[in-house]
């Protein structure tokens, strides 16, 4: 159960596979059959959502320590904080469930597109099933995570109860903004690499901009591309769905 080492990814393996393919057929279905669920049935499943994502995150986080602690590993600081863009869906699913009014609007704003777009992506390349096999805590908990994520983003969006307007795309970058108040100090004091703003690690094209502006000891720059490249990524989640909403609505209009 524990992290392995000298394993055999199981990033792409059969199993995953199978599982990517069941949440991009499941979680488009299931939200356009439950798309008609009230609204506020709908707020109370995401404060539900909201406490399970607390408390997973805070198992996740002991499990890992534990391991990690009692193997002589000490603390993993450059890893287990959660400082990741992806962490923001615990904070902005605890916002959107238990508050109101510009708050609750920015953080649903965040799930929609940002949350929405890195969950996809995080389910398909789930990296962390290059640490840990596929039937243990560790890979379910990535998997889980990250497909919760896209799952949430799309049926806000498919029920109705967050409608796609352009206004998302700043304020889905808000989150991101706070976030990396804390993310850049630490990763320059650590040398870690939270939300990738200090070296892209993993990511094309990123990560070798962030290599070549560092040893020009122009890293701050990198910090700022990266940081900014959010805003085109929420830009392309709400055309997108602007794009169907409108499709929808003209065919909805030819039935009637």
């Amino acid at each position: 159960m524990w992290r392995t080492k000298g394993f055999e990814s199981d990033l792409f393996s059969t199993q995953h596979i199978v599982f990517i393919i069941l949440v991009f057929l499941l979680v488009p279905i299931l939200s356009i059959c439950l798309r008609k669920v009230k609204k506020e049935k709908i707020a109370v499943a995401l404060k539900i959502l909201s406490i399970f994502a607390v408390l997973l995150e805070i198992v996740k986080i002991t499990w890992e320590s534990y391991f990690d602690i009692t193997t002589g590993q000490g603390f993993n600081w450059g890893g287990l904080l959660p400082i990741y863009t992806c962490s923001l869906y615990i904070y902005t699913l605890v916002l959107a469930a238990w508050t109101k009014g510009k708050v609750r609007d920015v953080a649903l704003s965040f799930l929609c597109t940002i949350g929405l777009l890195f969950g996809g992506i995080g389910t398909v390349y789930c990296n962390g099933l290059n640490y840990y096999p596929f039937w243990t805590f560790g890979a379910f908990y990535s998997l889980f995570f990250h497909s919760a994520m896209f799952a949430t983003g799309v049926y806000l969006l498919i029920s109705g109860y967050k409608k796609p307007t352009w206004n998302m795309i700043l304020q889905s970058f808000i989150p991101v903004c706070l976030l990396s108040l804390v993310a850049i100090p630490v990763n320059y004091y650590l040398g870690c690499d939270y939300m990738l703003l200090y070296s892209a690690g993993g990511v094309p094209v990123y990560e070798d901009l962030a290599a070549h502006l560092a040893s020009k000891g122009l890293r701050w720059i990198f910090t700022i591309i990266m940081l900014l490249t959010h805003i085109p990524l929420a830009a392309l989640v709400t055309a997108v769905a602007k794009g169907i909403e409108a499709v929808c609505g003209k065919l909805k209009k030819k039935k009637e």
